[in-house]
């Protein structure tokens, strides 16, 4: 099989609601801190996470994006947005499990997506989800969240 280079996710989109925080412009409220690993499992089944640097079709990839409250108050009702990249199939694990999910990065809902086809509301296949949305009801100050999604690499790239 052919390896290729994976287009990973360099963008991560963070709300904050009903906070008023005086930032410096060197500094932002909230940072963010995405990595990517390739998940398998060793010889005692025991799932093992490498960084990511180059890909194969079907390698697991596991997203994780860690929110950061750089100011000295709690931050309330943060927005977490992850996409999945267009190489990828979202694999319906993620992390917290209250997740919303996207075809479009725009419009999100409770999963599984439903869509009409016809007469009938079927489920939207995990190939079209584009991206995962997560609302933490509150960050400490100076503490971290994350959040994560996982993908298999297609084996057809688009």
């Amino acid at each position: 099989m052919r390896a290729f280079n994976i287009l990973l996710i360099t963008v991560a989109i963070v709300g904050i609601t009903g906070v008023s925080v005086a930032v410096t412009p060197q500094k932002e409220p909230v940072s963010v801190a995405l990595t990517a690993n390739k998940l398998t499992q060793n010889a005692q089944g025991i799932t093992v996470a490498q960084p990511v640097t180059k890909v194969k079709p079907n390698d697991v990839i596991e997203y994780r994006a860690v929110y950061t409250n750089n100011t000295g108050k709690a931050i309330k009702n943060l927005t977490a947005t992850l996409p999945i990249p267009p190489a990828t199939q979202f694999l319906a694990k993620s992390t917290p499990s209250a997740t919303l999910a996207s075809t479009d990065g725009v419009n999100f809902a409770a999963m599984p997506l439903k869509r009409k086809v016809g007469n009938q509301i079927v489920n939207v296949p995990l190939q079209d989800y584009r991206a995962l949305r997560w609302t933490i009801a509150e960050v400490p100050a100076g503490k971290s969240v994350s959040v994560s999604a996982q993908t298999r690499v297609n084996s057809v790239t688009p």
